[in-house]
């Protein structure tokens, strides 16, 4: 584990492996870069892996603010820091948003973007508003253990259950909400934000029962290659972990041949 400070906070991460282009994989909300282990243990053989905590997840520390817009700030200095780009984004489900966001406002320093089970919809954070209520009310994240567990199917899968009890509703309360506090407002900023990545490789994987809109996503893409993958719950990369690494190997190759890619 490493750390950098970077506006103002200190960020820890996971620094594996050499060889580019470089992967930086961003985990969801109230989650931690721990969601990628069998991840990194494949790809850092080959290639260099960057696998953050953000604030107040994990090892980094709390310091606020925790949105979405703050986080994409926070993992684009990372990269710069670390002189990776352009790199290959990898976000499962909130951090597949700020990947997105990321590359909108920061294209030079982003070659492709892969989301797993994110919330692209055509109303996403439409919703947040009132979990981020519930969870300040509550004081805790089992104000919304009734969402949360819906992530994984019946019988779920051992390690993505025991990891949403323990990371995700262990989350502390002013995280948790902070990091929706601004995911209404990236939304309403979707649609761009989607032709951005479309003119870039761009991979979905989709979880079973997909927590976003697929047919959406198709309608506003025309490059984007979807995937959904059979018999997984919303944590796709755990659940279903090398048929995850075949669906990234795969966008490796998508990457290396796309001629957009040469071209810039």
């Amino acid at each position: 584990m490493a750390k950098l400070t970077v506006n103002g906070a200190t960020i820890a991460y996971d620094d594996r492996g050499s060889g580019s282009p470089a992967f930086v994989f961003i985990h969801g909300w109230a989650c931690d870069r721990t969601c990628w282990s069998e991840q990194l243990a494949e790809f850092s053989k080959r290639q260099r892996c960057i696998a953050v905590d953000l604030r107040g997840r994990g090892e980094s520390p709390a310091a606020p603010p925790f949105r979405a817009g703050q986080a994409l700030e926070d993992v684009a200095a990372i990269i710069r820091e670390l002189a990776i780009g352009p790199a290959i984004l990898v976000g499962h489900s909130l951090g597949g948003i700020i990947a997105l966001a990321l590359n909108g406002r920061y294209p030079e320093l982003v070659l492709g973007v892969v989301t797993i089970d994110s919330p692209i919809t055509a109303q996403t954070g439409a919703g947040s508003p009132r979990s981020v209520s519930l969870i300040r009310e509550a004081g805790s994240m089992r104000a919304v253990e009734g969402f949360i567990g819906t992530f994984a199917y019946d019988p779920p899968h051992a390690g993505a259950a025991e990891y949403v009890e323990r990371v995700m509703l262990g989350c502390p309360a002013d995280v948790g909400a902070g990091m929706l506090e601004d995911l209404h407002l990236v939304g309403e900023d979707m649609p761009r934000l989607i032709r951005e990545a479309d003119a870039k490789p761009f991979m979905a994987i989709w979880a079973e029962k997909p927590l976003g809109d697929p047919a959406w996503l198709r309608e506003h893409t025309t490059f984007l290659r979807q995937e959904p993958v059979a018999g997984s719950g919303h944590f796709v990369q755990m659940e279903q972990a090398e048929v995850t690494n075949s669906l990234l190997r795969a966008f490796l190759d998508d990457v290396a041949r796309d001629p957009r890619v040469s071209a810039g």
